[in-house]
């Protein structure tokens, strides 16, 4: 035990231990309350228009959107690389293991070690992208089908705004009607929505329904 735990704080496998020490005493915060799980995420949710130059900022975060960095939560990335890094540093390094830094030799080491935990790193959370995105709600298509109600004089085919009642405040949608107008307190069905000029399209809606 003595002889793992020497050769865990000797080099080249010195910086994974200290990473994975550090990734290990977030998680007991975590699980104690002391800090929430997102503190360190971001997102690098961003669109490359093939019309625009894209930044200079964009294209560096290209590889690390490739390698699932901000597509995954950025601790669980970080965990899965400490772990993965430590483990090929064991296994490789262990035979070689030696208390002084010789910096052309563990510098190469801790790179290779490095690249392997990329790698591996990039595979095992590719299964986790988008899993962690969060879900929109009231999209345009799910309200297709509902019921809503007037709230502007009346509804035409110019003209008109309703209410979409939800578990917390309602929605309030522009609204057109391609039959006959409505009127304020009227129930609607909505039946469409016109992505274009963003408004739903509604006709009164059957009694009973």
């Amino acid at each position: 035990m003595d002889q793992f735990i020497e050769g865990c704080f000797s080099w080249p496998s010195y910086p994974a231990t200290i990473l994975l020490i550090l990734v290990c005493g977030y998680w007991c915060l975590v699980m104690l309350g002391a800090l929430d799980m997102d503190v360190l995420d971001f997102d690098l949710d961003f669109d490359l228009d093939a019309d625009v130059d894209a930044s200079i900022l964009q294209v560096g975060f290209i590889p690390l959107k490739w390698l699932n960095i901000g597509s995954v939560p950025t601790m669980l990335w970080l965990s899965v690389f400490a772990l993965t890094g430590w483990m090929a540093s064991r296994l490789i390094n262990s035979p070689v293991s030696h208390p002084n830094l010789e910096l052309a030799s563990d510098g190469l080491a801790i790179l290779r070690d490095t690249g392997i935990a990329v790698f591996i790193t990039k595979c095992l959370t590719q299964p986790l992208r988008g899993r962690f995105d969060p879900k929109e709600v009231n999209l345009a298509k799910d309200l297709i089908g509902g019921n809503c109600k007037v709230t502007t004089s009346e509804v035409t085919e110019s003209f008109g705004e309703a209410e979409y009642s939800t578990d917390g405040a309602p929605l309030k949608l522009r609204v057109r009607s391609e039959e006959a107008n409505l009127a304020r307190g009227d129930e609607a069905v909505i039946v469409g929505f016109q992505r274009e000029q963003n408004v739903y399209l509604i006709k009164r809606a059957e009694k009973g329904t």
